[in-house]
């Protein structure tokens, strides 16, 4: 795989004339406004993946209802079975008016008009029930499924509040772009106007002689070069590819361009019958025929990582701080400088963040012309209580922290530096699956490294062996796989004396 910035001829032969041109603005105005908006584009951050919301909300249903049937049992063990009726049905109720349907456009109060309806149907029938077999239950009942249904009003409140609030911010939107401004591209994005079901960013297109200013609203953003080097790319969730059905090399060359990139790529070809009314741009690149790279993450999944990372992790820095602060004092002691050494690592999607790390190296300036060298054996930088912290990796104890954050992971591949090199060479040009390591967040541990695949990379074997353990985790990856790493990695670490750190 070649340097993802490298230049390139357009990829459509000359008479590939797309429809979606046809009228549409052209000279140097066009230009500047692609510039400007390049330039003053920001794509909606922090989003929030509508599936995993709406089982999030399932889940905090399930233990707040857990709650109110142990507190009925508790208050009155004899008759509490009208509760545990009153909250099966609710849930059920819930389901079936499409309460957990998340919306990137839902107004709050059709989220309560289902929560009341589905709650007022739940307690007539508990109260019902009651009535026809035991009158005596009756007060008792009243009261139980009053108190829960209170509690749940007042929960799918707050839901409701804080989905429109974060609707109305775009962060339960995707941020798309478009590849290819098509035809169909236009009736998509014109349809998307009025659902808004996810956030169009711009067009890129490599015929820039018949490329319009904007297409049905959208800008255009440029070449897949300009694609490529964006600077918001990384805010970016899904590249949806619009071509015509007979232009198969140009998919191909498409295709392998985009590959370099972490993000999903989805393929829409111009059919003739068509209709993007009675189709979401949103529901069509998420079907799996369209999807071409990326496996769409699983809700259950993506929760079940996030508390892993919280609890485990609170607890490993609950139990380590004594040893951090240890730390600390000693690398104070050992040589000038701040304890901390903060890197820019390349994290989920691309996106640049900030590791933690002891120091273990002497607080030299940087040379002149910025370039930073990876640490050698018998390195004369590294400090005394730097050798013994790196020997045992103890310096990465302050990346629990940003486990904690959400910019890295317990489990997943490790962080690398941007623009790393391999002997002189782009790590990611030597790898064609590099590019699928930020499909994940990087992790404090991984796969490659409990199989001896850590510390700086000199050839391009060590660097192809890496990135397979790294994209052989994100095919396995489940909470067992990561357990049996992280009980792996403390010996893997200790017993190794081969690879410099």
């Amino acid at each position: 795989m070649s340097d993802r910035r490298q230049n390139s001829a357009p990829l459509s032969p000359a008479n590939d004339v797309s429809p979606g041109f046809a009228g549409m603005e052209n000279g140097r105005g066009r230009i500047h406004l692609a510039e400007a908006t390049r330039a003053s584009l920001e794509p909606p951050a922090n989003r929030i993946d509508r599936p995993t919301l709406s089982r999030a909300l399932q889940m905090v249903d399930l233990a707040l209802m857990g709650i109110l049937a142990t507190t009925a049992f508790i208050n009155f063990s004899s008759g509490f079975w009208p509760i545990l009726v009153f909250l099966g049905a609710s849930l059920a109720l819930f389901h079936m008016t499409g309460v957990y349907q998340v919306r990137a456009r839902r107004p709050a109060w059709r989220h309560m008009a289902g929560a009341i309806i589905s709650l007022s149907v739940s307690g007539s029938a508990a109260i019902s029930l009651v009535q026809w077999s035991d009158t005596s239950l009756s007060l008792a009942a009243v009261q139980q499924a009053g108190v829960a249904a209170a509690a749940m009003f007042v929960a799918h409140g707050i839901y409701a509040f804080f989905i429109e609030l974060w609707a109305s911010q775009g962060r339960l939107a995707s941020n798309d772009v478009i590849v290819g401004a098509t035809a169909n591209a236009r009736r998509l994005i014109e349809t998307n106007s009025h659902s808004k079901s996810v956030n169009i960013l711009g067009v890129f297109d490599d015929r820039q002689t018949r490329s319009p200013s904007s297409l049905a609203g959208a800008p255009y953003l440029g070449s897949i070069n300009d694609l490529i080097g964006w600077p918001h790319l990384h805010e970016v969730d899904r590249i949806v590819v619009t071509v015509t059905p007979h232009a198969v090399q140009r998919v191909q060359a498409l295709l392998a361009r985009l590959s370099s990139l972490p993000q999903p790529v989805c393929l829409l070809l111009d059919f003739e019958h068509f209709n993007s009314r009675q189709h979401k741009l949103e529901d069509i690149a998420n079907s799996p025929a369209a999807r071409l790279s990326g496996a769409a993450s699983s809700p259950g999944w993506i929760i079940a990582k996030r508390l892993e990372d919280l609890l485990i992790g609170s607890a490993m820095l609950l139990a380590a701080l004594p040893v951090m602060a240890l730390l600390a004092i000693l690398i104070k002691l050992d040589s000038p400088g701040p304890v901390l050494f903060r890197q820019k690592r390349e994290g989920f999607n691309g996106k640049l963040i900030e590791v933690l790390k002891f120091r273990s190296m002497r607080n030299d300036p940087l040379p002149s012309d910025g370039t930073v060298r990876q640490v050698e054996r018998d390195d004369p930088r590294v400090t005394r209580i730097g050798r013994l912290i790196r020997s045992t990796s103890l310096d990465e104890l302050p990346q629990l922290w940003n486990v904690l954050k959400g910019d890295m992971s317990l489990v997943g591949p490790r962080p690398h530096a941007p623009g790393m090199k391999t002997g002189g060479t782009l790590t990611s040009s030597l790898v064609a699956e590099y590019a699928h390591r930020h499909r994940v967040k990087p992790g404090l541990t991984g796969w490659a490294q409990v199989n001896g695949s850590r510390g700086p990379l000199h050839t391009p074997e060590a660097a192809r062996e890496r990135i397979r353990y790294d994209v052989e985790y994100i095919t396995r990856a489940s909470l067992w796989f990561d357990f049996w790493i992280m009980l792996r990695t403390g010996p893997a670490l200790l017993g190794d004396k081969i690879n410099i750190r």
